[in-house]
């Protein structure tokens, strides 16, 4: 007689029906919340027709409204100080005082083109910094290269740096003579 025996079943794992109850909770899931594509209308815009006032040339450009000037004001001041920028390859970095910091926080690459001069922030200088260079009390902080430094610093003191006189070499093959001069 042969008598089939059911397997037993006393350690067998729950990992399995744990996988497939997460599968099938995650497909009921998106199923029950997927959304149907409904077709976007675009938006009609009426052109507005109006025209903005110029403004008075004797009135003077505001702050924005992050607390950094505005590029027309930046534009102005740097008109009247353009003359003592040092420039490089048509490029030059600025720090414009900022009355609400009490720095010159406002920072500006400057670039030097035919008919006009662009501005584009920037986080910091990349260049050295010439504090109290240009005129007096000077709404701007001029940079400069490293490289121009070097040239304005030969050219302000000519006379070479004279490098420290190197010491004797010491000899190691010699020994020191015997005590008692013998």
């Amino acid at each position: 007689m042969s008598q089939t025996t059911p397997a037993e079943r006393k350690n067998m794992s729950q990992v399995p029906s744990w996988i497939m109850l997460g599968f099938v909770v995650g497909v009921l899931t998106m199923w029950l919340f997927r959304s149907s594509p409904e077709p976007l209308e675009p938006e009609v815009v009426e052109p507005v027709a109006e025209v903005e006032e110029p403004a008075e040339p004797d009135e003077e450009p505001e702050a924005s409204g992050d607390g950094s000037l505005s590029m027309a004001l930046v534009g102005a001041i740097w008109e009247e100080y353009r003359a003592y920028a040092f420039w490089n390859e048509d490029k030059t970095q600025i720090g414009v005082w900022n009355s609400a910091t009490f720095g010159f926080t406002d920072r500006y690459e400057v670039l030097r083109g035919e008919e006009f001069d662009y501005f584009r922030p920037i986080e910091s200088f990349t260049r050295l910094t010439l504090p109290g260079y240009g005129p007096e009390n000077s709404p701007i902080l001029f940079t400069e290269t490293a490289e121009q430094r070097a040239i304005r610093n030969q050219k302000l003191n000519p006379q070479p740096v004279e490098r420290p006189k190197r010491p004797d070499p010491i000899e190691f093959n010699t020994l020191p003579p015997p005590p008692g001069g013998g």
